[in-house]
This record gives C-alpha cells, structure tokens and sequence, in this order.
C-alpha cells in the first residue's frame, strides 16, 4: 500500500514539472524576440551629409545657423569656406556638393552660367563701407581720402572675392583711381582685410559692414548710397547634389524668416 501511494506522489510531481516547464519554454523563446527588437529601436538613425560652400564673410552667421538647423533636422552640414573664386574652382575641380552661398549675386551667376548652381534664393545685404583703425588716425572721411598721398590702403583681390569686385567697381563709379596706387595689400577674403587694419598695418581699407560689426579695434565710415555698390547674398542648390531635396530645404531655411534674423544679428540687413 505504501509503495502504491509513493508511486501515486512520484507521477503527480513528474506530471507538475512538465507542465510547469511546458509554461517557461514558450517565454524563453520569445524573450530573444524581445531583446532584437530593442536593439533594432535603438539604432541611431543615419544623418545626410550636406556639403556647403560659403564665403569667408558670411562665416559667423553660417555657423549659427548649422548649430540651429541640425538641432531639428537629421542632417550633418559640413562648410567649405573661403573667397568666392576659390569656392567656385573648388566646385568644378571636385564635381560634388549640396548648396553654395556667396557674397554678391554677380559670383553666384557665374556659377550659374557654368552649370553648378541652380537658381538662387536672396538672404541678405552685404553693404561696402571703409574701415579704419581705433581713433582713425588719419582722420578718414570718405572715398575721396583713400586716394590722398601717404594713405595706406587694403583691398579684396577683386579675381578672389566679392568684396574686391565691389571696391573695383566703387573706384571706378567714383573716378578715384589713386586709391589703386595708396593700395598696399590685396586679400583672398574679407577676414584678411580686417585682420591686417586691426593690427595697424593700413590707415583704411573697403570691407562689408558686417564684416567689422562689433569689433573695438576698428571704426566703420559709411559710403553714401549714391557712391556705393551694394551687394545682395545669394544662396542655393548646387546641380551636383546627391541630396536635392535636404539641400534645398537647407537654402529653404537660410533665405527664411529665421535665417535672415541670424545674418540679422551679425551685422546684415535683411534681403526683401
């Protein structure tokens, strides 16, 4: 009887183990399901690289605009900078990039006209005027004072950026060709205009207004409207993009409301 009864209790236990081992076999394989998809959810999504070609003078609000737009758009924007007839060589010899952005719309047609940009969206105004350093020593006025003897002038390369083609043209519009012979240095880019008058190397030179916005080391002396060429940023897509839709959402969000207020606070007025 005894052994009847330990026979009983030995199968209701091996009957209880296999159902409860029954139950743990489907959670076991469906728990591999689980953990997949959680490494699957946590996959960083693959950002689009834009390649952007900027001039040198733009690059403060450039920046800040990067910083802004890659906050909420899954893009990794990487800028080229430098005078504006470099980017366009550097365009051609390389055959890629996404949007292209320049100091003056007569550049930005080139580009056009050679194939590599697609039309253009306005931003901004990038006004000429002249620089001087702290106190102006020399007592500069105006235009006609670049061209007195024994000042000493910097200009942009008028072949290398825009801000040169615009003071070749101021010259010539103004009929003051002895500034040419005062000129003591020719730059690749703005920046360089500035750092040379900054540590004194020059009495004057022909920048952008935005170029010496907030810099205590220079003075900016305005160049009436009937004497000045303004100049007006123009952005867009470049015809080579891999990424036509992100490039031109990007050109989309510099020329926008809140792009403009950007350059806004770097010193440009606002393009209408």
């Amino acid at each position: 009887m005894k052994k009847h009864v330990l026979f009983v209790m030995l199968g209701a236990m091996m009957l209880s183990l296999e159902a409860v081992f029954a139950q743990a076999v489907p959670e076991q394989q469906a728990q591999p399901v689980q953990q997949t998809e959680s490494v699957q959810a946590t996959q960083p999504v693959e950002k689009t690289q834009l390649l952007v070609y900027s001039g040198a003078g733009l690059k403060k609000a450039m920046e800040e605009i990067k910083t802004t737009y890659e906050k909420t758009h899954d893009v990794d924007i990487q800028y080229v900078y430098a005078g504006s007839a470099q980017l366009i060589s550097q365009i051609a010899l390389s055959g890629k990039g996404d949007v292209f952005i320049v100091g003056s719309e007569k550049v930005y047609d080139a580009a056009v006209q050679k194939g590599y940009a697609d039309k253009p969206l306005l931003v901004a105004h990038h006004t000429p005027c002249i620089a001087v350093p702290a106190g102006n020593p020399k007592h500069i006025t105006g235009l006609a004072d670049l061209a007195k003897p024994g000042v000493k002038v910097i200009l942009g390369d008028a072949k290398a950026n825009a801000i040169g083609l615009s003071a070749e043209q101021i010259i010539k519009k103004n009929g003051l060709t002895g500034i040419d012979d005062n000129t003591v240095s020719r730059t690749a880019t703005v920046n360089e205009i500035v750092t040379q008058l900054a540590m004194g190397e020059a009495d004057a030179g022909i920048v952008t207004k935005d170029s010496i916005a907030g810099n205590s080391k220079l003075e900016m002396i305005q160049i009436p409207a009937d004497q000045n060429i303004d100049q007006i940023i123009p952005v867009g897509t470049l015809t080579m993009s891999k990424h036509p839709e992100e490039a031109e959402a990007f050109a989309k969000y510099i020329s926008s409301d809140a792009g403009k207020a950007i350059f806004q606070k770097h010193g440009f007025d606002p393009a209408n």
